[in-house]
This record gives structure tokens, C-alpha cells and sequence, in this order.
């Protein structure tokens, strides 16, 4: 008998038993790999059968063999944003978030807009993939909508099927699919609503778990260590945020220092002990082309408490398709509060506007509402009608920041630099101890060349927030704009420890090391941040310049191409180039680059 199983295990070794069972499997298949891998076979050098290949080993969660497939379809399509995409989820798949990041940025920057919003919300610093209880995994599903399309995140509560989400991802459907650990995509039968007080509801499935989360008997302490695990946007695999309550819970609401990304809401929030202490309602509303804040609002656990109380009296649960006729009961359970959220998945702005629009009517005082509503509207490039939406929330909510950030956002996106940084002053004066804000802050000073100024804000973050990459990455900017060559150094040292996939450290510490002379060592870095972002231009700006630094100008002049070429309007990259060619005695090619250098200085109608 042994013999016999050990036989089948050795014919047969891509079979495993049902407790080995791959958590949560793709939702692909190997077909469109087959046909993928036939038109590669005819040609190896088409862009697209390339580009086909990475794509369906991405669909069947392959995701490794995707990364190397997308690499190799770049090589053959360095413009094409879909491969930057492909990239882009297979290295989030495999939890390297930091290279994920750098290649959705990039996918944006070519003209994916939904890439942009990934990558914007992506915080490698608070966030992961992967290495997730397989307990909680087991517990956690994702929320569906009629179509299959993931709109929120929840977990079972119970034995027999029960799932906690947030009211908003459900609000207003008349069919509602759950999908758990195995696969498995179960339609919710019926539903309790509670009171109607809070943005939380519990779920009726056929399921049947032996893996599920109970709640916890108090609130959280201030300070006190969270996680929230869920699905956000496109992700397949659990992605966990991590933070800490910001104060005690009031109104019924925790307050969090969790980042969110849509799709997440509904998700358990977690203490130490895996017990749920609140349900994860709205994140914070992230500045353009920025990351996700650090802040986000829970259902606290009283209020879920109160709910799941509420299932032991008699006619508690619904008819899942009474939903529909719930939307005057609260702002929860209204969907144009959820349009808000899938305004990033489908990137419908238009509808997202009027739906917001037709809630402000009922609720005009809902600063929170006003906010989302500015952000389709920014999207829409309706900058006034944006601008006066947020001004008003600020009115109505005049302690809350959030108003301020958001304005900073805008101004910055219009090139009011002054009125940004104000704004962004006002912020961090409200709320001192956000680590975002501080962050934030430094980089704007540092944009506008107040580079002394910088300083304080940047240590500061670093002070609040150790683990940020990014915080280190800027107070080393700062410190090297000012003159502290040895403390740039140190501090961009600290970013590569912190986030050692994290391309922009890399290049950080090239600048810092070139700054100083020390250009075998900058080589080192800079060849480093262009094995993990070969998109960034910073990246082979800097490995140009450490070639130089080391009198190899032959060897310095593809990478200072390659700079240009994948940042044309970059002058100091022109000018290194100009400098090569000219020391190479390549005067022709020398004067072209430093035209080009020279172009970028001209208004646009002189160039």
C-alpha cells in the first residue's frame, strides 16, 4: 500500500491532497496558454504573441512565469502599457509591491488610467501579499457582484455560512456572490440589516466553514496594532494593510491609521489576537499621483456587536433582493455612496458624478460626499466645480484636514505651487501627527526648490512612520539638496534596508553615493534600481553619471540613452549626454543633445 501511494505520488506529483489545497486559485485557465504559446512558437520576436503569452500565464496564475514573460515582451514593446500592467500584477501576485508600484506607474504614465489608480494606492511601506495566516485566509471572501466582478472584501463570522461586509458594497443590488478560499462562488440568500445605524451588514450563504473570525469583547486601545486583509481593485490574492487605531472609538466609528484601496471595504479589522474589532467602512482619499493615506474609518465593534445581537431575534434576515427598496434607510445603504468606490474599478466618472450628486441632494452636509464627488470631478477635469466641492466640505467640517490635502492635490495638478503648499501647511497643522502629511509636505518644498525647509517635515515623518521607505528616501532628497552629503548617504541606506525592492531607494542612494564621489559604489546602487525599475530614468541617469564619475564615457553613454529615451524632456539627461559625446569627440551628436537640452528651457511657443 505504501509502495502504491508512493508510486502515484511519483507519477502523478502535480496532484495534491485536498488539505494542500491552493488557497485561493485563479480564476484562469491553461487554454489560452496553449494558444498563446503556438503563436510565440511561429514567431518569437511578435510583440503581441508576446505580450499573449504573459497575459495567460497572468490569467492562470502563473505569476512568476508572467513577470518573465512581460520582461521579455518589453524588450520588443518598452511602450506598450498592457505589458507594464501584466508586469505590474505579477509582481504584486508575488508580493513584491515596491516593483509593482514602479511598473503600474509606468503602465499609467503610457496611458492606462486604472494602472495609475493601482499604483497610486499601492503602499509598500503598510501593505503585503502573501505570507497571510491560513486560518484568516480561509476566512476571508470576497464580494462579488451579479457579473463576477469583485466590488468588496468580508469574512465568515460563523460556522454555517454567515459573512460580514460593509453595507455600501452591497447597497442597492439585487443579487450579491461570494466567493471564499477554495474558489467556491456562493450566492447570498438573505440578509440582516441590523438597525440601519451602522455601514455593516451580515450575509446568508450555503457555505459551510470550519474557518471563521469572531469579534472581539472591546474596542481597541489607542495605539494599538491593527491589520485589515481583503481584495482590493484587481488584486486575486489576500492583500493585508497594516496600522494602528488613532484614538478610542467615538460615534460608533474607530479611527485607523490603515491605508485603503477600493475594494477593501468590508474587510475584518484584525488585532493581535485575530479578532475583529471593527469593519473597514471608508479609506482616505488619496492626493494625485500619491499613495494611499494612512487613514482610514472602521465600524467599531460595539456597533457590530449590536448587529450581530440582532440575528437572535425572529425575522432578522431578508430576502437578499429587498436591498433595493433599503436605499432611503441610510447613506450606507444608498449605491451611489459605492459608485464612489467603483469609480476606480470601471473608471466611470460620469455616472459616478450624477450618482453622488443625487446623495448630496439628500444629504447636503456630508462633507465626506462633497470630497468623493471632487475627486470625479478632477477626473472629469471640471477643476472649478472640484475646487468649489472641496472648499464647501471644508466649511462644513472646518477641523477635519482631509479637505486640505485634497486641495493640495488639485493645486499641484494646476501648478498653483504657493496656494499647494498653504494648504498642505493647514493640513499638517490639523493633524501633526500624520506621517503622510509630513511626507507629503517635504516633497513639496522640495519641488519648489525650499529645500532647507524640507528638512523638518522630512525628519519628522521618519520619526512617525520608521518603516517608510519613502519617508527615509526624502529626508535623504533633503539632505543632499542642503549639502549633508553624510547623512543623505545614511538616510538613503535606511530606505534600502527598509524597502530593499523599493526602486526609488536605489536611486536615492546612487545620487547621494555620486554626489560623493564615491562612484564605484554608486554604480553598484544605480545598477540595482535598473534591475528592479528598468523603466525609471533617474535609474540609468544615475548609473550614466557613476560611469562618468570613473572616466568610462563609452560605457556611460547607452545608459544616458536610455535616460533620454525614456524621459525626453529631462535636461540634465541631455546634458549628460551632450558631455559624453563631447569628450568622445563626437561633436555632431554632442550639439544635437545640447539642443535638445536647450529646447526644454524655451517657452513652448519658441521651441
Amino acid at each position: 500500500m505504501k509502495f502504491s501511494l508512493f508510486l502515484f505520488a511519483t507519477l502523478f506529483p502535480f496532484l495534491t491532497f485536498a488539505e494542500e489545497e491552493k488557497l485561493w486559485p485563479p480564476r484562469g485557465n491553461n487554454r489560452p496558454l496553449i494558444a498563446a504559446s503556438q503563436a510565440l512558437w511561429w514567431n518569437k520576436d511578435d510583440p503581441e504573441a508576446r505580450k499573449l503569452k504573459a497575459r495567460a500565464l497572468d490569467f492562470a496564475g502563473r505569476y512568476a512565469e508572467a513577470e518573465k514573460a512581460a520582461r521579455f515582451a518589453l524588450l520588443v514593446a518598452p511602450q506598450d502599457p498592457e505589458v507594464q500592467r501584466i508586469l505590474g500584477r505579477s509582481l504584486l501576485h508575488q508580493g513584491k509591491l515596491a516593483q509593482a508600484k514602479s511598473a503600474l506607474e509606468r503602465a499609467g504614465q503610457l496611458g492606462d488610467p486604472l494602472s495609475r489608480s493601482l499604483a497610486t494606492m499601492l503602499r509598500p511601506d503598510r501593505m503585503s501579499v502573501g505570507n497571510l495566516d491560513p486560518k484568516i485566509s480561509r476566512s476571508l471572501v470576497q464580494i462579488q457582484d451579479d457579473q463576477g466582478r469583485g466590488i468588496g472584501s468580508g469574512s465568515f463570522v460563523s460556522s454555517n455560512g454567515i459573512v460580514l461586509t460593509a453595507a455600501h458594497v452591497v447597497a442597492g443590488r439585487k443579487r450579491v456572490l461570494v466567493r471564499n478560499a477554495g474558489g467556491q462562488i456562493l450566492p447570498a440568500k438573505s440578509i440582516c440589516p441590523g438597525d440601519f445605524s451602522a455601514d455593516a451588514v451580515l450575509l446568508q450563504t450555503s457555505a459551510q466553514s470550519k474557518d471563521f473570525l469572531v469579534l472581539a469583547e472591546t474596542d481597541p486601545a489607542p495605539h494599538e496594532s491593527l491589520t485589515v486583509s481583503g481584495f482590493p481593485l484587481s488584486i486575486d490574492l489576500p492583500l493585508t494593510s497594516r496600522g494602528q487605531t488613532r484614538s478610542k472609538a467615538k460615534d460608533r466609528t474607530l479611527s485607523t491609521t490603515i491605508p485603503l484601496m477600493p475594494g477593501q471595504s468590508g474587510s475584518p479589522v484584525l488585532n493581535a489576537q485575530n479578532q475583529i474589532v471593527g469593519l473597514a467602512s471608508r479609506g482616505s482619499l488619496p492626493l494625485l499621483t500619491r499613495s494611499a493615506p494612512a487613514r482610514s474609518e472602521a465600524v467599531a465593534n460595539s456597533a457590530l456587536t449590536t448587529l450581530w445581537d440582532s440575528t437572535h431575534q425572529k425575522g432578522s434576515f431578508f430576502d437578499i433582493r429587498q436591498l433595493p427598496q433599503w436605499t432611503d434607510k441610510n447613506t450606507f445603504f444608498d449605491p451611489a455612496v459605492s459608485s464612489a468606490e467603483q469609480t476606480v474599478l470601471d473608471q466611470n466618472f460620469a455616472e459616478s458624478e450624477k450618482a453622488i450628486t443625487q446623495v448630496i441632494e439628500k444629504h447636503p452636509r456630508d462633507a465626506g460626499l462633497l470630497l468623493r464627488r471632487a475627486l470625479t470631478r478632477v477626473a472629469r477635469n471640471h477643476i472649478p466645480e472640484a475646487e468649489a466641492d472641496i472648499r464647501l466640505a471644508a466649511l462644513l467640517d472646518p477641523k477635519n484636514p482631509e479637505p486640505h490635502r485634497l486641495l493640495t492635490g488639485l493645486f499641484l495638478q494646476t501648478g498653483r505651487a504657493a496656494a499647494a503648499t498653504q494648504e498642505m501647511e493647514i493640513a499638517r497643522q490639523l493633524d501633526p501627527d500624520d506621517a503622510d502629511t509630513a511626507e507629503e509636505l517635504a516633497e513639496i518644498y522640495l519641488s519648489q526648490g525650499l529645500f532647507a525647509k524640507s528638512l523638518s517635515p522630512a525628519e519628522e515623518a521618519t520619526r512617525l512612520n520608521p518603516e517608510s521607505c519613502r519617508a527615509w528616501s526624502i529626508l535623504s532628497a533633503a539632505q543632499l539638496a542642503t549639502g549633508h552629503l553624510a547623512d543623505a548617504r545614511q538616510a538613503a541606506e535606511t530606505a534600502t534596508q527598509r524597502g530593499p525592492e523599493d526602486p526609488r531607494a536605489w536611486v536615492q542612494l546612487a545620487a547621494s553615493l555620486n554626489a560623493a564621489h564615491d562612484f564605484s559604489t554608486a554604480k553598484t546602487a544605480a545598477e540595482q534600481a535598473t534591475q528592479l525599475a528598468p523603466s525609471e530614468a533617474r535609474a540609468w541617469l544615475n548609473l550614466a553619471t557613476a560611469y562618468a564619475g570613473l572616466d568610462q564615457y563609452s560605457d556611460a553613454i547607452p545608459h544616458a540613452e536610455q535616460a533620454t529615451q525614456l524621459e525626453p524632456k529631462n535636461r540634465a539627461g541631455w546634458n549628460l549626454l551632450a558631455a559624453l559625446y563631447r569628450e568622445l569627440n563626437r561633436t555632431e551628436e554632442a550639439n544635437a543633445a545640447f539642443a535638445r537640452a536647450r529646447a526644454l528651457d524655451l517657452p513652448p511657443t519658441d521651441r
